[in-house]
């Protein structure tokens, strides 16, 4: 019974989600800063190196040879924690402002962990290509490609799996204070 109590909100996650979704197709590198910056800026960080910005290209790293860009701006990531976030956490709370206010802040805390999750898969993919561009020079794409695999399906499994074990924690705690 308390599921149907939820859909609204369900479905309102759902509404905006397909509505990002479809900016994304609209959207260029300049639309994207918000992800592509920090992300940037982290890498660079990790790296001790710097990029410059190319409004056409994306972030242009000279001495790692790497460009991020719409691409590599974990949006796809962020809307996809975004459902996650709101479908979790919806269910534990009984009152209609916090289920309202669960919204936004599903979308702050997924951006906040694509940020995260986006700077560990390139960090990954830049320590991975290094390795093996001797081993594998014809087959790098690959393993970019398999590294974002990976590092965004863990990230979004170990994430699943905390932040269920703190609700249910939670509302387990609640039931005996």
């Amino acid at each position: 019974m308390q599921t149907n109590k939820n859909i609204p909100y369900y479905l309102t996650a759902v509404g905006i989600f397909i509505l990002l979704k479809f900016g994304y197709t609209l959207a260029e590198n300049n639309d994207l800063t918000f992800l592509i910056k920090p992300t940037d800026k982290l890498v660079g960080f990790l790296t001790g190196s710097h990029s410059i910005y190319l409004s056409e290209s994306g972030y242009y790293n000279e001495r790692l040879n790497i460009i991020i860009d719409k691409s590599c701006s974990g949006f796809n990531f962020w809307i996809l924690c975004y459902l996650l976030f709101t479908y979790l956490t919806v269910r534990y709370f009984d009152k209609t402002l916090n289920k309202f206010l669960i919204i936004p802040t599903a979308l702050i805390g997924a951006y906040l962990l694509t940020i995260v999750v986006n700077t560990s898969r390139i960090f990954a993919s830049i320590v991975v290509q290094t390795q093996t561009k001797n081993i594998l020079p014809n087959h790098q794409h690959l393993l970019h490609e398999a590294v974002g695999i990976i590092t965004n399906l863990t990230f979004l499994i170990l994430t699943y799996v905390l932040i269920e074990k703190l609700l249910i924690h939670k509302r387990h705690n609640a039931k005996f204070a």
